[in-house]
């Protein structure tokens, strides 16, 4: 009858499991997925790097180490080995080569703009709220940090948000989204997403922006495309 696995013995599992899930929060657009994805990547190679590391620090400690009434045992140093030099810089360097070129795919995937996007919507950021301009239906939605907006979008349609503001730097950014743009007075930034998920997702200025900063929210509402299609169509008729 084998012993049952004691508990101490899943804890480096539970830590990886911890450390995997708790870094980013689940992604709910395909753009947001490839950062995802790059993410884990990153933490993997580092995870190795840091094993490898660590064994290499504790092999050194336990098999040099010292003890009372014996003589420390030094290892013989290595002088002029040619094939040990080359391998200590290639490694290192083959892996930040690769991170740069996964990076750089991923990155223009994230930056792809559609030329026909389904939607437009125009996002001024001011201090301290934020107006959306839906380009196609000339709706306007905007609230302030005593109420802040509700910006309603449809899943599955590729979303085109160009961002500006009206007077200081601020950044509009979405956390389930994984991607922020910096609004700013003087030009006008885009990024393109197709939301996967129907759900609320919190927004917010990522970048300090003055005494509300902290309270410049907004919200999206994610739903399908023809209960979207239905809510802009009642917001039209509504407008002045």
């Amino acid at each position: 009858m084998t012993k049952p696995r004691r508990a101490w013995r899943r804890l480096p599992e539970a830590a990886l499991l911890v450390a995997l899930t708790g870094c980013l929060p689940a992604a709910v657009t395909d753009r947001g997925r490839e950062v995802a994805w790059l993410y884990d990547l990153f933490f993997v190679a580092a995870a190795i790097v840091f094993v490898f590391v660590a064994a290499l620090i504790g092999w050194s400690v336990v098999r040099y180490r010292g003890a009372p009434g014996r003589d420390v045992a030094l290892p013989e140093p290595v002088h002029g080995n040619l094939r040990l030099e080359i391998m200590w810089w290639a490694l290192p360097t083959a892996l930040v080569v690769l991170l740069i070129g996964f990076t750089w795919v991923v990155l223009a995937q994230v930056d792809a703009r559609e030329e026909e996007p389904s939607l437009t919507i125009e996002v001024e950021g001011f201090q301290w709220g934020w107006r959306f301009t839906y380009e196609e239906a000339d709706v306007v939605v905007s609230g302030t940090a005593a109420d802040p907006p509700t910006l309603t979008l449809p899943t599955e349609r590729t979303i085109a948000f160009v961002i500006t503001s009206t007077d200081v730097v601020h950044s509009f950014s979405i956390p389930a989204f994984l991607i922020k743009r910096d609004a700013l007075p003087t030009r006008k930034n885009r990024f393109d997403v197709v939301i996967e998920l129907a759900g609320t997702y919190g927004g917010q200025c990522g970048e300090f922006c003055g005494l509300l900063h902290a309270r410049q929210l907004f919200e999206i509402k994610a739903v399908p495309g023809d209960e979207f299609d239905t809510w802009l169509a009642s917001q039209a008729r509504t407008e002045p």
